[in-house]
């Protein structure tokens, strides 16, 4: 037999296997990896997302704290509203105009408002730390202690969060 005619021993066949060994560790580890970036994408994307609606949230925080002070100007105008019971007929008709007017442009801030997540945080019964503000106390023996007696700001909620504590007066018994 001549040499060039000699088979493979086993010893030629190792570094073939050593090869493909190498080959299969190396596809393991870029899988590994694209599922790693795959993985890191995904968490991405969700992150993303929550981020845009912190951010709009936020967003509407600021645009309502600095509006607050123009709704509670308005509100005082809707409770001023003049009576015409008395008024005479031509001057009657435009000013129950103009309240219509009012009143229509109102009900757009209070749908608005609905539809965003905004709304008066209640003021009837106890006092609540977390929703109210006491700027004072009085003394009303047919109250409980701790009921609120009267508004003097009201107080507003964005969904879940408190953008103004309501100002109110909080009933306390003077002691005996």
């Amino acid at each position: 037999m001549n040499m060039k005619e000699k088979k493979p021993q086993k010893d030629d066949q190792k570094p073939q296997e050593d090869v493909m060994q190498a080959d299969c560790n190396n596809c393991a580890e870029y899988l590994a990896g694209w599922k790693r970036a795959v993985a890191d994408y995904e968490n991405l994307k969700r992150q993303t997302a929550e981020d845009k609606v912190n951010f709009a949230k936020y967003a509407h925080q600021n645009i309502l704290q600095e509006l607050l002070p123009a709704i509670d100007q308005f509100e005082t105008a809707l409770a001023h509203l003049p009576d015409t019971s008395n008024v005479a007929e031509p001057q009657k008709k435009q000013i129950d105009n103009w309240i219509t007017g009012i009143k229509a442009v109102n009900s757009l801030w209070q749908q608005m408002f609905d539809e965003i997540g905004l709304s008066k945080i209640p003021t009837e019964g106890e006092f609540d730390p977390e929703l109210h503000s006491a700027v004072s106390q009085e003394s009303d023996p047919d109250q409980p202690d701790g009921k609120i007696l009267k508004v003097i700001q009201d107080g507003y909620k964005l969904k879940d969060d408190v953008l103004r504590p309501a100002k109110v007066v909080v009933n306390k018994h003077k002691p005996s």
